[in-house]
């Protein structure tokens, strides 16, 4: 019997499985993100509340925010200052009762130089210190600025000496000649700037005097000039600006001499051989007119111009 070929049998396919709801995809958007951010600060600010040095954090952060808010509104209540004064006011009076205030104001001159009364009194005005003013309220800077202002003042020096003394050290500059502008008299230094007014008759002896408006600018060079001719200088009594252009020279005699717009100083050299072959400066005179290049012209005093007269006439009778 022949052999019959058995076949295997194709095994059944299997029902594909059924297929399951599609899971949706994973949210990656920013409201998550946020949402768990906030979750975990949530988390760590209820943690704080049971963590003790963060709790004494957000307390102090609290306090401080709340006193600059108090600060704030203070300040523009004004009420930071009605409290300043009242410190202030209360420390004055305790310094003050401490015996920390001024009693003294000390106002002098360095090396043996010598401060008028009235530059004295004038520095202290300048100062601003009143008696009784608490020292730990002055500030030596301060004054020493209000005083330099001075036009007299070269240097200035200002020293608390505890407990209840100021000291102003001046420094004064050197006077050379007393300018008098319209009726006041005041010192000036060598640059021909005023330093004060001289009220004092005592202080203003032996000082040059130059007059006239603008004259202490140019005095410098009138001074100058003078030094090289010591027989003018020496008989001079004061210096007289004419028309903001020229000088006039008026002798310890009296006579008056008048100096050229420009040429001043071949004037004088003329003025000073003529005194030293006539000795023309010890005469009588009422003007010597220097204006014109080499010319000189005189003019007697009147009481020496009626003498001179009288002689004429008498001379004139005997004659006839």
């Amino acid at each position: 019997m022949p052999a019959m070929r058995q076949t295997r049998r194709a095994a059944p396919k299997r029902a594909p499985a059924p297929r399951g709801r599609a899971r949706s995809p994973r949210r990656t958007d920013s409201h998550a993100w946020t949402m768990k951010l906030g979750a975990w600060a949530h988390a760590r600010m209820r943690a704080a509340q049971y963590d003790g040095p963060t709790r004494r954090i957000l307390v102090g952060f609290t306090l401080a925010s709340v006193l600059a808010i108090f600060v704030l509104l203070a300040a523009g209540l004004g009420i930071l200052d009605d409290m300043g004064r009242g410190i202030q006011t209360s420390a004055g009076n305790a310094a003050r009762s401490a015996g920390l205030a001024v009693r003294l104001i000390n106002v002098q001159a360095p090396n043996g130089m010598q401060l008028s009364e009235y530059q004295r009194a004038e520095a202290e005005v300048k100062s601003g210190i009143m008696a009784d003013d608490v020292m730990f309220g002055i500030d030596p800077s301060e004054v020493r600025a209000r005083v330099a202002e001075l036009p007299w003042v070269e240097g200035v020096v200002v020293r608390r000496l505890w407990p209840d003394q100021i000291q102003i050290l001046i420094t004064p500059r050197a006077a050379t000649a007393l300018w008098q502008d319209q009726g006041h008299l005041s010192f000036m230094d060598g640059t021909g700037r005023k330093l004060g007014e001289a009220k004092e008759t005592k202080s203003a002896k032996g000082y040059a005097l130059v007059v006239g408006a603008n004259a202490g600018p140019q005095a410098p060079a009138l001074f100058e000039a003078l030094r090289s001719y010591p027989a003018i200088a020496e008989r001079t009594s004061a210096a007289i600006w004419v028309g903001d252009r020229r000088w006039t020279l008026r002798l310890k005699s009296g006579g008056d001499i008048l100096l050229p717009e420009t040429g001043m100083t071949e004037a004088l050299a003329q003025l000073q051989a003529l005194h030293a072959s006539h000795q023309i400066l010890d005469r009588e005179f009422a003007r010597l007119d220097l204006r014109t290049s080499g010319t000189l012209i005189l003019r007697p005093t009147p009481e020496r111009l009626s003498v001179t007269k009288a002689q004429d006439a008498a001379k004139s009778a005997q004659k006839a």
